[in-house]
């Protein structure tokens, strides 16, 4: 039965007619495959439709950032945005700023004048139904991370700033920049890392409405060799002398009653054999010989000033002023010290006698005649005023002398006033002459004052440094170190004379004493290391010296508000010591 089928089937079916079969079933076969093919290429997972260029991309030409809405919305209705176009490109008439913040997965395509996006964020292009206007915000997008290239080979490399961190943020502009915005040109571009965040972009143009602004980097300062810096001036280019080592220091202290605070006096004593250079010295000798001065008074202080005279040096010069409601002077210029000059001294003395009865003497004038020229200003000015201070009875005298002459003076003239024991104004005159850096003389006999004005001749005969000021620099935290007398009032540095500081602490700690002068159109330097370690305890003149210090502070109070409250605290401060309060 079979072999009949079989002879049937080789009869009905010709060779010609198998092959148009199979020729059909290939060409179906082929057919298929080529559609699915077609299929999974338009509509597959891992298709990407290829990149039109620039001539195919619709272009948009931005010429006024205002206008973006309405370049838009005409693109929309033509033909080629219905397709679904992968990119389109916007040509910019002027540049974008816009920041690049370094992320991985980061592939950017570098055009000179253009800028492309992905329309698949920019909702508004790919979706007409929505609205255009104010659906442009912030654009950001993402690009794939395969084949990362060096974005750093695509930019000049003067503009890239140098930095030691990767993922800074750095300014790109879309269009070339020109070469002056150029900073580093021998830089080496840095690779990207693979693993870094996603790149998003933000634009600050107004046609991008409100983004944040970028700026770029500041200029990196071009280092210069430095020039050649000149030597450290000596003392000597300074015009500065340097005293340290011809003084030694010797401290005394005492507690404060009352107070958790030390009280000290630093003496500063020079070393034997010193030969210091001196200043030369202008003296003033200003005689008050009012009715109130007594006669035999009067003869004495005649005889004192004359005396006087014969101790000046060569290098020195005085003048003579006699005073009670008139003025005499000697010379209108101040004498060098000579035989004649002498002669002329006591001649001018024998001529001066007691005032008449109802004369009284007045200070502030007299004083101006001592002022100096500011051609000599190198010179020591000195004022020896002999007075009975009768005159200073009268407030305005007082004030006058103490208040009006020192604020004119400024330190120029060094005061000393002389009187006699059993004066009424002692203390007043004392105040003004250490207001104006002197002190006062006086002696209880009228034979003695002789011998005092001839000792203090011997002390001021050899001036060193004048216009001294001191500094204390505390070597301790804890220290509060407060020096007197102050700048204004300190007296001038005398060779073979003992210089007396004074001053509070708070805590017996080391520190270091700075005193500086003028001498001969230099600086004078004087630099000391003080040490309580053997310091000797102070005794009770110590105790009134400072008391004497804060009254002098009280009375300056008192000279300029004249408040008498200053005065009842300055009395109560030298009552102890038996001080006489001044300005009463």
């Amino acid at each position: 039965m079979s072999l009949r089928l079989n002879k049937f089937f080789v009869k009905q079916v010709s060779p010609k007619k198998n092959r148009k079969i199979l020729s059909v079933c290939i060409a179906l076969s082929l057919s298929a495959h080529i559609a699915s093919l077609l299929v999974l290429q338009t509509h597959g997972l891992f298709y990407t439709p290829p990149q039109r260029t620039a001539q195919e991309t619709p272009i948009v030409l931005v010429k006024d950032p205002s206008e973006l809405s309405c370049y838009l919305k005409e693109a929309l209705a033509q033909e080629h945005f219905k397709e679904k176009a992968p990119f389109f490109t916007i040509p910019l008439a002027e540049p974008v700023d816009f920041t690049l913040t370094m992320q991985p997965h980061i592939h950017i395509q570098p055009i000179d004048t253009t800028v492309q996006w992905q329309p698949s964020f920019l909702a508004a292009t790919l979706f007409p139904n929505r609205p255009l206007e104010g659906s442009i915000q912030q654009i950001s997008f993402s690009m794939p991370a395969k084949s990362l290239p060096n974005l750093f080979e695509h930019l000049p490399k003067d503009l890239i700033v140098p930095s030691a961190s990767p993922g800074i943020a750095l300014p790109l502009l879309p269009s070339p920049l020109p070469k002056t915005l150029l900073s580093a040109s021998d830089v080496a571009s840095p690779s990207l890392p693979e693993t870094a965040p996603l790149a998003k972009i933000s634009y600050s143009n107004p046609l991008l409405a409100s983004l944040a602004q970028a700026t770029l980097p500041p200029k990196l300062p071009h280092f210069s060799s430095l020039p050649h810096l000149p030597d450290l001036p000596t003392l000597e280019d300074l015009e500065t002398a340097s005293y340290s080592d011809c003084f030694d220091t010797e401290v005394v202290f005492t507690p404060l009653e009352g107070e958790s605070r030390y009280l000290f006096a630093l003496t500063l004593v020079q070393r034997p054999g010193l030969n210091l250079p001196k200043i030369g010295q202008q003296y003033s000798f200003l005689l008050d010989h009012s009715n109130s001065i007594q006669k035999e008074r009067l003869a004495a202080v005649k005889n004192s000033i004359l005396k006087s005279l014969e101790e000046l040096d060569i290098d020195d010069s005085f003048n003579l002023i006699a005073f009670d409601n008139r003025i005499e002077k000697l010379a209108p210029a101040p004498l060098p010290v000579s035989s004649s000059s002498i002669d002329a001294a006591k001649n001018f003395l024998n001529q001066i006698h007691l005032g008449s009865f109802f004369s009284t003497a007045t200070f502030y004038k007299p004083l101006l005649l001592t002022m100096p020229t500011p051609a000599q200003d190198d010179l020591l000015h000195t004022a020896i005023l002999f007075t009975d201070g009768e005159a200073l009875n009268k407030k305005m005298e007082q004030r006058n002398l103490a208040l009006e002459w020192t604020v004119y003076n400024r330190g120029r003239v060094v005061l000393y006033a002389v009187g006699m024991g059993g004066d009424p104004h002692l203390a007043t005159l004392d105040a003004s002459a250490a207001f104006n850096r002197g002190k006062i003389i006086y002696s209880t006999t009228k034979r003695g004052t002789r011998r005092k004005i001839l000792k203090l001749m011997k002390t001021i005969s050899h001036p060193i440094a004048k216009n001294l000021s001191a500094h204390a620099v505390c070597l301790s935290p804890l220290a509060n170190i407060c020096l007197y007398p102050k700048a204004t009032m300190m007296p001038p540095l005398y060779l073979n004379e003992p210089y007396v500081i004074l001053g509070t602490t708070d805590s017996l700690d080391n520190f270091v004493l700075f005193i500086q002068g003028k001498i001969k159109g230099k600086w004078l330097n004087i630099k000391k290391t003080i040490s309580f370690a053997n310091a000797k305890k102070g005794d009770a003149s110590l105790q009134a010296q400072w008391a004497l210090q804060c009254a002098y502070e009280l009375y300056a109070h008192y000279l300029c508000d004249s408040n008498p409250s200053h005065l009842e605290k300055a009395g109560r401060l030298l009552q102890p010591h038996n001080l006489q309060v001044a300005f009463h």
